[in-house]
């Protein structure tokens, strides 16, 4: 992906989570892979309709240094160290969508529950542990540390914060953190009514075939 297309890739994710209410204001950020040694974040401060794709920097992955645009998200450290830990991840998307950050704050993980756990991926939806303030090296570390214990694994909620969905292109990222507020949303419903069932793991890995893929495990039980 040239520059030009990762901006406009950017600009595209920022403009749909407004759309689709998975932020509000300025709130939530994006990143785009362009090849192995640059990427494209979102700038920072304004929302989307007060910014063009020509805004959003291009960023050096070994330095972090940016050219061109506006200034980077504050979440650049973020972006940066999923990149790095990741090299098959293609776009990282961070949205503030309320169910999911409800679970944030709740530090509850969220589990396999319904087909929709497809885009995700893993069998649970795990919650950084220790919290980290927004911002900081410490989320990056706390972030790439949650994604490793359950590799291959799409997704996880930044604690107090909100969702973080990577995917090898932008469209699947994206359809990664819808699915993650659905499945929030779905299971603050089900334990609003009843009780939460949580889909066996057999079933588990019998919805992966049927879907083509595999089911993330958790590896490191804290």
């Amino acid at each position: 992906m040239d520059p030009t297309e990762a901006r406009s890739a950017v600009h595209d994710l920022l403009s749909r989570m407004v759309a689709d209410r998975l932020v509000v204001g300025s709130a939530g950020n994006a990143s785009v892979r362009i090849d192995e040694t640059t990427i494209v974040v979102s700038a920072g401060g304004r929302a989307v309709h007060h910014l063009s794709p020509d805004d959003h920097p291009v960023v050096d992955l070994a330095t972090g240094g940016a050219t061109g645009g506006l200034a980077p998200t504050s979440e650049l450290a973020l972006h940066l160290a999923v990149m790095r830990a990741f090299p098959e991840v293609g776009a990282v998307v961070h949205t503030h969508s309320p169910y999911a950050a409800g679970w944030s704050v709740a530090r509850l993980d969220l589990d396999f529950v319904c087909n929709e756990n497809i885009g995700p991926a893993g069998e649970r939806i795990l919650v950084t542990d220790p919290y980290a303030p927004p911002g900081t090296a410490a989320l990056a570390e706390a972030t790439v540390a949650t994604l490793r214990r359950q590799p291959g694994s799409r997704a996880c909620l930044l604690a107090n914060h909100g969702p973080l969905a990577v995917g090898p292109t932008p469209e699947v990222a994206y359809t990664v953190a819808q699915q993650v507020e659905w499945i929030a949303q779905v299971t603050f419903v089900a334990r609003s009514v009843g009780h939460v069932h949580v889909i066996p793991p057999a079933d588990q890995d019998a919805i992966g075939t049927t879907y083509g893929f595999t089911v993330a495990r958790v590896t490191d039980h804290r």
